[in-house]
């Protein structure tokens, strides 16, 4: 594969997410109030709340710091992760793909994170009263692109 087919490749899944996860967050802010839950499925709501920190809401009680210090870790892993890309030269299309899911999922949050000071949470999967954690497109991206990856690099 050329360098050219995955750099279209890369970059048309990053804007897809990227895209995708705007297009979601910004209907559930036009449509869903804070802390409304829209039942979507038996097993599946919408739900918005603001997430203040990071993966299951790690230093969202913090005092505002959380916001500067998580948006620059995530621009880190970002530019980790480009590098990681750029040295490999013969990589597979799946670890394009997964290292592509990552970056798209960590900008969108990175967004939300500069420009409102937290990332706008949604999706609520529920079996009865035993909720999972709430997550976006972006997280989704990002827990798809490290199973891809995981799955490549560990095969048993």
């Amino acid at each position: 594969m050329s360098n050219n087919i995955k750099q279209y490749l890369s970059i048309t899944v990053i804007l897809f997410i990227i895209i995708i996860d705007i297009l979601s967050k910004n209907w559930i802010i036009r449509n869903i109030e804070l802390y409304d839950t829209k039942q979507i499925f038996s097993i599946l709501n919408f739900f918005h709340i603001h997430n203040y920190g990071a993966i299951f809401s790690l230093f969202s009680n913090e005092k505002g710091w959380q916001r500067w210090f998580l948006s620059i870790i995530s621009l880190l892993i970002i530019l980790i992760i480009v590098r990681t890309m750029k040295k490999l030269k013969t990589q597979e299309i799946n670890q394009i793909l997964a290292y592509s899911l990552m970056i798209g999922g960590a900008i969108g949050n990175l967004i939300d994170r500069i420009f409102y000071g937290f990332v706008i949470d949604f999706i609520d999967f529920h079996i009865n009263n035993w909720h999972f954690a709430i997550f976006n497109i972006a997280d989704c991206s990002i827990f798809l692109g490290i199973v891809i990856f995981l799955k490549i690099n560990y095969k048993t």
